[in-house]
């Protein structure tokens, strides 16, 4: 175990190992500081305080202590803690990752005038490891050109997606969408773990898995194949070893739906679309459609050169991890994803279904997440890798632009649900893997040849 020693007036600080990625920080204040900061701290409230009976600032100490006291030797034990982690993260050189947790979590912490305070607190961090030659990978980029088909298959798309809802309240089918009420038990427990009054279920193509409650669920099309507005769909399942929630991981799980509205989309015909899109003809319908499936084409080429270079360059990195990923590293991995994906253009419902693939995979796989998040994130910080409102500004517009959305209605909804700054983390994060790309060797192959290599890659998979 390395442990770390550093003084800064009246402080005294201890740095230790506490397992894989993760330290341990105790505290010790002096007593002497600790009774100058109650002074100081008594001070400004006898300063403050308006009594009855008192001019202001004439208050006597004793009473101000009776009636304040407890609060203000609360408040002054926080602001010493506080005080306390900061100059030990400056001393120490150390840059935690994520909250701060306490040592102990049942200690009560407290100051006492004429005695020293010492707490301890833990928290992650990079591990140490050393970077590969990054000149030394090879890339390959598809080269692909729109075609006529491209343009037919997107154009359904889009036909679909601003498409007619038609309620329904059975034969449900692929593609129909589902709102109704969920609940979550745990095996053995008879109150619900979660539920939700509005929970979207779409079924799936035959054979293929679809997703509820961000889990993914197999033969989902024939569990709603006879079923009706009303009915109370039971599913069963099992928790994911590498949930973000710990209390349903490797448990049975007992999924109750109850049914309470249905839909099927009839899509629009071409001619509609382009009225939509106040078109002039539909010639110039397709070359918008061309001109954003090039934007998207060029996206795909840069998604595909990072996906490359995640793949090798983790398998090249030695660092010790964590046996197990805790709930918030689980879910911080799958804002990323969420946040990646949202960017790409997908809607919440594939958004969802490809976080519900996520929660499926191996613990294995979990945690080369987690290796690659502190790889980027070491480089990020090396580089002085930063994010301009103006990029951030820029991402939301495009994402707007996919969702048909306006950019001033899409960040506020971020700025409420607390995203704006997972947003910028992506964007970091994605000129991190760029910056890398840029180190690497890449050369041009054909769709043909790409096709081949990602053929052999599942093939090599499977067995």
């Amino acid at each position: 175990m390395s442990n770390d020693t550093a003084t800064n007036e009246g402080f005294e600080f201890l740095l230790e190992d506490a397992g894989p990625a993760r330290k341990k920080l105790t505290i010790t204040i002096s007593a002497e500081t600790v009774q100058k900061k109650i002074d100081a701290s008594m001070g400004t409230l006898q300063f403050q305080s308006a009594l009855p009976g008192f001019r202001k600032g004439k208050a006597p100490k004793g009473l101000l202590e009776r009636r304040f006291g407890s609060a203000l030797r609360e408040e002054t034990c926080n602001e010493l803690m506080q005080e306390g982690c900061q100059k030990a993260f400056e001393e120490l050189g150390v840059k935690p990752l994520g909250n701060l947790e306490a040592d102990d979590p049942d200690a009560k912490i407290e100051i006492e005038a004429g005695k020293s305070l010492t707490f301890g607190v833990v928290f992650e961090v990079i591990p140490d490891f050393d970077m590969p030659d990054i000149t030394k990978i090879e890339l390959v980029k598809p080269q692909l050109e729109v075609s006529d088909k491209h343009i037919d298959d997107e154009l359904k798309q889009q036909c679909l997606k601003m498409g007619n809802a038609e309620e329904i309240t059975t034969d449900f089918q692929a593609g129909d969408r589902l709102l109704g009420a969920a609940e979550l038990f745990v095996d053995g427990e008879d109150e619900p773990t979660f539920s939700h009054e509005q929970i979207l279920v779409v079924i799936p193509e035959a054979k293929s898995s679809g997703h509820i409650l961000g889990l993914s669920i197999d033969g989902l099309d024939k569990t709603f194949k006879k079923t009706a507005i009303g009915d109370v769909v039971e599913i069963t399942t099992t928790g994911p070893e590498t949930h973000e929630r710990e209390d349903i991981r490797g448990k049975s799980l007992l999924i109750k739906y109850t049914i309470h509205l249905a839909e099927r989309i009839t899509p629009i015909t071409c001619e509609a679309l382009m009225e939509r899109f106040s078109l002039a003809s539909m010639d110039v319908l397709r070359e918008q459609i061309r001109l954003a499936l090039e934007q998207q084409r060029d996206e795909q080429q840069s998604s595909v050169l990072r996906e490359q270079l995640l793949d090798v360059l983790p398998k090249q990195l030695e660092m010790e991890l964590p046996e197990n990923m805790s709930g918030r590293q689980v879910a911080e991995n799958l804002e990323r994803i969420s946040m990646d994906l949202m960017q790409r253009g997908l809607d919440d419902n594939e958004v969802e279904a490809k976080l519900a693939e996520v929660r499926d995979q191996s613990t294995t796989q979990t945690l080369t997440h987690l290796k690659t998040w502190f790889m980027l994130e070491r480089v990020a910080n090396e580089e002085d890798i930063q994010v301009t409102e103006q990029e951030i500004n820029g991402r939301i517009a495009t994402m707007a632009m996919q969702q048909n959305v306006r950019p001033d209605h899409l960040r506020a909804e971020l700025v409420k649900s607390d995203r704006i700054m997972s947003l910028g983390r992506s964007i970091r994060e994605k000129k991190t893997i760029d910056h890398l790309v840029g180190l690497a060797s890449v050369s041009d192959c054909t769709m043909e040849e790409w096709d081949k290599r990602v053929d052999t890659k599942k093939a090599a998979a499977k067995s």
